[in-house]
């Protein structure tokens, strides 16, 4: 089975962010396919030192979770017209976040591989 969290959690939300970030780190690190698409503002928490400072109520860290996301070689994907509309380039993005047009989410919806979760 392959997990795709689906995050449109923003600042306004930072601990509901930081928690599905830790959902996903838990799955990747017990070994799933996980994938993340951020979508919104959600796509911040992909951009450099955007989750420095940024955790839940119970203490888990943002940057931590990104942290240990990124060791396990999970895609993060960022919206493409999310980050067009907020001048987010490429360049701007951590290690293994990739840019990617709506088409890329909308087949992993349809994939019955894939379990897709929102948040």
């Amino acid at each position: 089975m392959k997990l795709c969290f689906v995050i449109s959690i923003g600042f306004e939300r930072s601990g509901s962010a930081t928690r599905a970030m830790q959902f996903a780190s838990i799955a990747a690190e017990e070994g799933h396919h996980v994938e993340i698409f951020l979508i919104d503002d959600a796509i911040h928490w992909a951009q450099i030192g955007m989750a420095e400072g940024i955790r839940s109520s119970t203490g888990e860290h943002m940057k931590d979770l990104l942290d240990t996301l990124i060791r396990q070689k999970t895609p993060i994907h960022v919206c493409k017209a999310c980050a067009d509309k907020r001048l987010v380039s490429p360049d701007d993005l951590v290690d293994g976040a990739i840019i990617s047009p709506a088409p890329v989410l909308v087949k992993m919806m349809g994939d019955p591989e894939y379990k897709v979760l929102t948040f």
